[in-house]
């Protein structure tokens, strides 16, 4: 629950990044939107790791014998 409420922050705040604030931003702040929008990238991935963890090849091993 918690990583789907962590993706759809991430992709709220990437759509409106892209489609929302005024496009006249100028020099350092354009550098700034654009690592912020990077970083919604990371949100967005670390909530599918939430939702979808990874499992060790040792946890697998023992499942299935």
């Amino acid at each position: 629950m918690l990583g789907l409420a962590v993706v759809l922050a991430g992709m709220a705040l990437a759509f409106w990044l892209v489609l929302g604030p005024s496009s006249d931003w100028e020099g350092a702040a354009k550098f700034m939107h654009f690592a912020l929008l990077l970083s919604c990238f990371l949100v967005i991935g670390g909530g599918v790791r939430l939702v979808f963890p990874d499992k060790s090849a040792d946890e697998v091993a023992e499942s299935a014998g």
